[in-house]
């Protein structure tokens, strides 16, 4: 047999309190803190891990703010849209008639009784800066009251004002007054004056006994274990505050048990609050007045067996002071849910922490900024560059250093001028870097120029399609996270803040709802009943969200004419309320609040009415003819608007092929004008080579015919040489005949 399981005392859960405590503040500081702050800083624009280097550019890109700061209004949109953020669907048909009844009451809870729309915005901000947002929701006990004086009233006066059963009313001070003469019917009918005692009374109102407060609460003081995947199945949650003495004997706890509580000095000292508030961390929390001196409080919430049968209930304990040196306040068993949702950015599967805009975006700031930073640096290194010069061959150097227009550097003669230093200039290559992880952010996030529709040069060259299917790339991501936010985190507020109202509110409230007085009684509903959020609406244009809803109006005025034509009026009937329901809509994504004042509430009573007066109508062919003549109005209208829309698709697709003709003819033109050039450009070098060939082919022939007759010359030369030595050659052998006759003549002589 197993022993007994032990029941909870006081001892044992303070023990596992403190280990809880411990754990997930060691859990949070080392795993979420440094995240969380690090978004904060980036957020701001405080980069600490990227410093920037002395005497240079410190400028810092803020991605991270810009991206959230353009995603926020449509997602508040989304939920801001309709005045009924909430609609509440029965489990059982007996719960139809309160469904709606408990949606306008807990809307007007939300954001009339408590601070709504700065619920939703912190919640939406600290869910996409820090992946979680964190909504407190809970049923205040605490009595409203309201104190007020009264003289001079008389005892008929102050039992008249006992009885009002509107308020809780309670003589809480009481003086005698002032005798106050009066005027009564004496015995004989004259008026007789007479002294009556009057009362000086002080009022005690109690306005309400508790009521419903929803809240968003800074994430770094929400504590969960490290196993947790979600708030609701959780081991350990708390809610870490700093509250002051007072504040906690207010609550009900021991005054001396109070007053030997530690105060919390470091409070202020956490990651987080000082990446939101740099002057946090200077903190003092030593005050004259001891009762105002802080402590830090933790309502926690923790699993544990207490009463030793096995089974494991929720208790709420308040635990004060350090997780090791604190003390248990207080504890109950408790019946209620925890009192806390997140409302998740992106969630990661099997994690409770989710990831964030600024987790997308921060490693694109911080490049960013480096690459910003060495642009701006190039740039001014490019503007004033340095100056090198010869050591002393500047007379006045201290205008190199410090250079002014109209001065004048004086260099000694025979010495180098001073020359600036080339710097290359880097900076389109940077803005193409920039560029890069521009669309890198858009990937990721769908923030881009064409997506905010602001900017009309990212719309330049883009046909209305692209245009249209860029911005609905860009929404389907932002609708996306609000779909996450309201299903797994708004969803389950508003589920919350049903069953708190059905819970315990414990009397009728009378509240103002579209002109109307209204009386709520929560009590009589289902507390399971499931909670929708609207989020049809507001991520998109609202243009386009118009132009949808009026073709399904349009669609449904023709169906109900045909319906009533065709003799079925009751089912015609039947198609009001829907067509009432897109009419609503249809203002409501316009902008438009209260649309329920320009509509008549067709109330089911009143459609049974609407549809028993239509079956006993004596003349259904003149109530066919009106309805012929209505749907022909409709019909008439709608195709008035058709042709019109037709009309305005038409001019602006001959727009569009005006404007494409007038760029073709551009092109055209650009492309003849260049051919000409290059023909031109040709036929002038075809021209210079014809010209040169024809100088070169003309010295060519020069330097031959120069060559020829230098030929010829020396041909002539040679044949006169040897003319000269044939005529030489004849006249020796003439003088040597000669000489030979003489000398034979000479030689018969001497014989």
């Amino acid at each position: 047999m197993s022993n007994p399981v032990e029941e909870m005392d006081d001892d044992r859960l303070k023990a596992l309190l403190s280990q809880e405590i411990s754990s997930s503040l060691t859990h949070d500081k080392t795993e979420l803190a440094e995240r969380r702050a690090r978004n904060l800083e980036y957020l701001q624009g405080v980069m600490a891990d990227t410093p920037a280097a002395p005497g240079r550019s410190s400028v810092v890109s803020m991605d991270v703010a810009d991206t959230i700061g353009w995603m926020l209004p449509g997602i508040i949109r989304v939920f801001t849209a309709s005045d009924v953020m909430v609609s509440y669907e029965p489990e059982t048909p007996q719960y139809e008639a309160f469904s709606k009844q408990a949606s306008e009451y807990a809307n007007f809870l939300f954001m009339r009784d408590n601070p709504g729309y700065r619920t939703l915005w912190d919640g939406t901000h600290d869910s996409l800066a820090l992946g979680n947002g964190i909504i407190k929701h809970w049923w205040d006990k605490k009595e409203e009251v309201e104190y007020s004086e009264h003289t001079g009233l008389s005892e008929d006066q102050i039992a008249v004002m006992l009885q009002d059963k509107n308020q809780q009313i309670e003589i809480v001070g009481h003086k005698e007054g002032a005798p106050q003469a009066i005027q009564v019917p004496g015995p004989d009918g004259q008026p007789v004056e007479q002294t009556i005692p009057t009362h000086d009374i002080k009022v005690k109102r109690v306005l309400r006994n508790g009521r419903l407060k929803v809240e968003c609460i800074e994430p770094e003081d929400f504590l969960l274990d490290r196993q947790a995947t979600t708030i609701e199945n959780a081991r350990f949650c708390a809610h870490r505050q700093d509250v002051t003495k007072s504040d906690l004997i207010e609550m009900g706890f021991d005054k001396e048990m109070v007053d030997n509580l530690p105060v919390d000095r470091f409070s202020s000292m956490q990651q987080e609050k000082i990446s939101r508030n740099e002057e946090s961390q200077t903190f003092f929390n030593n005050v004259g007045d001891t009762s105002m001196a802080l402590v830090e409080l933790f309502e926690c919430y923790v699993k544990a067996d207490v009463d030793g049968d096995g089974v494991a209930e929720t208790v709420r304990a308040y635990y004060a002071g350090d997780s090791s040196t604190g003390e248990l306040l207080d504890w109950e068993v408790w019946e209620d849910d925890v009192p806390f949702s997140d409302i998740p950015c992106e969630p990661v599967p099997h994690r409770w922490d989710a990831r964030s805009v600024a987790d997308d975006t921060s490693d694109i700031q911080r490049v960013k900024t480096v690459i910003t930073r060495q642009f701006l640096d190039n740039t001014y290194w490019a503007n004033n560059p340095m100056t090198a010069a010869e050591e002393g061959s500047v007379t006045n150097p201290e205008t190199l250093r410090s250079p002014k227009f109209g001065s004048t550097v004086w260099y000694k003669k025979g010495t180098l001028p001073p020359t600036p230093l080339p710097v290359p200039y880097i900076g389109d290559k940077a803005l193409l870097a920039l560029q890069h992880f521009d669309q890198v952010r858009e990937m990721r996030t769908g923030v881009s120029r064409s997506t905010m529709a602001l900017d009309p040069e990212a719309l330049t060259n883009q046909t209305a399609t692209a245009a249209n299917n860029t911005k609905d790339a860009a929404y389907s991501q932002i609708e996306l996270i609000a779909r996450n936010m309201a299903e797994l985190g708004w969803k389950r507020v508003f589920k919350q803040i049903l069953k708190l109202i059905v819970k315990h509110q414990d009397r009728p409230r009378t509240i103002r709802l579209r002109d109307t007085w209204v009386e709520m009684d929560p009590r009589s509903w289902n507390a399971n009943m499931d909670a929708t959020i609207n989020i049809g609406l507001g991520t998109g244009s609202r243009d386009r969200d118009m132009a949808m809803l009026n073709q399904i109006l349009n669609v449904q005025i023709a169906m109900t004419d045909r319906l009533a034509q065709g003799g079925f009026s009751q089912q015609a009937l039947e198609m009001v309320p829907k067509i009432n329901m897109t009419a609503t809509k249809l203002a409501e994504s316009a902008g438009i609040k209260n649309p329920d004042q320009f509509y008549l509430d067709i109330k089911p009573e009143m459609l049974q009415q609407m549809q028993q007066e239509a079956a006993n109508r004596p003349d259904p062919e003149m109530q066919k003819e009106e309805i012929k003549a209505k749907t022909q109005l409709g019909l008439a209208q709608q195709q008035a608007q058709l042709d019109q829309q037709a009309d305005e698709r038409k001019a602006q697709i001959e727009a569009v092929q005006m404007q494409a003709d007038i760029e073709a003819q551009n092109q055209k033109t650009n492309a003849e004008m260049v051919q000409a050039q290059q023909k031109f450009e040709f036929d002038k070098e075809m021209a210079l080579l014809e010209f040169q060939l024809q100088r070169e082919l003309k010295m060519a022939e020069l330097e031959l015919k120069r060559e020829l007759a230098q030929q010829q010359m020396a041909q002539q030369a040679e044949q006169h040489r040897q003319q000269m030595e044939a005529g030489v050659f004849k006249t020796m052998q003439s003088q040597e005949a000669h000489a030979q006759k003489m000398e034979a003549a000479s030689n018969a002589g001497s014989a």
